[in-house]
């Protein structure tokens, strides 16, 4: 049988479990929207560590929105694209089915719209033609803002004129937008949610520095619905685990399921990662039982994988000071992965200001986050043991060293 669990990334598990609130709120927005023929008055932001489930959140929504017959596009935000012009180009898309039926006049402005970006949309095929128009840096962030607010509008109508509920836009990796974008992007939402009579719905999802990031870029933002995912609690991750074997007549021997869960820590990424290696290992038919040695084996791959993957990146993004704290917080780390900010300190040799801006640069980075009040912990399991495998410990960099340059970021960054 085929393993029923999905450790891609964005795949939607078999048994979705967590993050029903979140999904509560979704939907209400969009009854909002399809009962009144107007906006939501703010974005919905969904933010987290990676491996949470934010793009597998959004994706449930559009399915959801899509299912109850609103126009849905989806994109992802990243650093070298022209992302106005991408956005703009999946609204576009995302209504191409509708053009056969369309209102030539109401379609000739969106696509004229759409010219000022350099998209076309023609005979059913939306491309992106060229660069935007060069134009001075404030004069193309202005026109963007204008056009990306219009085009919202204008599909968000045409939607609705062909007896859909509205539009849905969909925006992943927030926070990888350069800020000349987001401020753009942050804008041009302000402006299109503000126009009467155009049923839009935005949901967005990026790493926890996100909210920072995008007020910076326009402090009106910050009365946009930011909604923390965090990691499941215990009886939503056995769900996570146990359910999907179930489903196809196969079961977890306690032991195992136990194991599996505490490795995982919670994190939905590692639930269904270890559960796909374990029934691979186990090769099961109904009826059969996932065992212990199929799990241990499983992990032997899994640790494997991990360890020349995802935690070697991790560790090679980190800069040296960077590191330094990496490894104190693994030296300290109690059994449930989680450090005291003043233990820290105290293996690194400095008081707690010394090192905060690395902790908060880790935190950017998606390697550690907050457990509690002056606690610390890594976003996934496992790195602790990695970062302690190699050796390194926080005198490799000196306490002297890391205070010296934080006081000099040009020491910091190599240059």
């Amino acid at each position: 049988m085929d393993s029923p669990y999905r450790p891609g990334f964005g795949a939607k598990p078999a048994v979705l479990v967590g993050r029903d609130l979140q999904l509560a709120r979704a939907q209400a927005a969009l009854t909002r929207i399809e009962n009144s023929g107007q906006s939501r008055s703010a974005a919905m932001v969904f933010t987290g560590s990676r491996g949470l489930g934010k793009t597998v959140t959004l994706g449930v929504i559009g399915d959801r929105a899509a299912s109850r017959g609103f126009t849905v596009a989806a994109v992802s935000m990243d650093r070298v694209s022209d992302n106005i012009q991408i956005i703009v180009a999946a609204v576009a898309e995302a209504l191409r089915p509708l053009e056969s039926t369309g209102r030539s006049r109401a379609w000739q402005q969106f696509k004229d719209r759409m010219a000022a970006l350099s998209i076309e949309f023609s005979a059913g095929i939306v491309k992106i033609v060229a660069d935007a128009p060069q134009r001075s840096v404030r004069a193309a962030a202005t026109v963007q803002r204008q056009v990306l607010a219009s085009l919202l509008v204008d599909a968000a109508v045409l939607s609705r004129e062909h007896d859909k509920p509205g539009l849905v836009l969909l925006i992943d990796e927030l926070q990888e937008a350069p800020s000349d974008q987001l401020v753009v992007l942050a804008n041009a939402i302000q402006d299109a949610t503000k126009a009467a009579h155009a049923p839009l719905g935005i949901f967005a999802a990026g790493l926890p520095q996100t909210p920072e990031l995008v007020m910076a870029a326009a402090s009106f933002t910050e009365r946009f619905d930011f909604r923390t995912l965090g990691r499941l609690d215990h009886i939503a991750a056995e769900r996570a685990l146990l359910e999907p074997a179930l489903d196809l007549g196969v079961r977890w021997d306690p032991a195992a399921a136990a194991a599996a869960l505490d490795y995982a820590g919670g994190s939905p990424y590692l639930i269904q990662y270890i559960g796909d290696e374990t029934w691979l290992q186990a090769g099961p038919a109904a009826r059969s039982v996932l065992s212990m040695a199929h799990f241990a084996a499983a992990m032997v791959e899994v640790r494997e994988s991990l360890d020349h993957g995802m935690f070697r990146g991790r560790w090679a993004k980190a800069t040296p000071a960077e590191q330094a704290v990496i490894s104190a917080i693994a030296q300290v780390s109690d059994g449930r992965g989680v450090a005291a900010t003043a233990a820290i300190s105290a293996a690194l040799g400095v008081e707690s200001n010394a090192w905060s801006m690395f902790r908060r640069s880790l935190m950017d980075k998606g390697i550690i986050e907050a457990a509690g009040h002056g606690l610390l912990t890594f976003t996934i399991a496992g790195f602790a043991e990695f970062v302690l495998q190699l050796g390194a410990g926080p005198d490799d960099v000196r306490p002297g060293s890391i205070i010296q340059r934080r006081a000099n970021p040009a020491l910091e960054s190599g240059q």
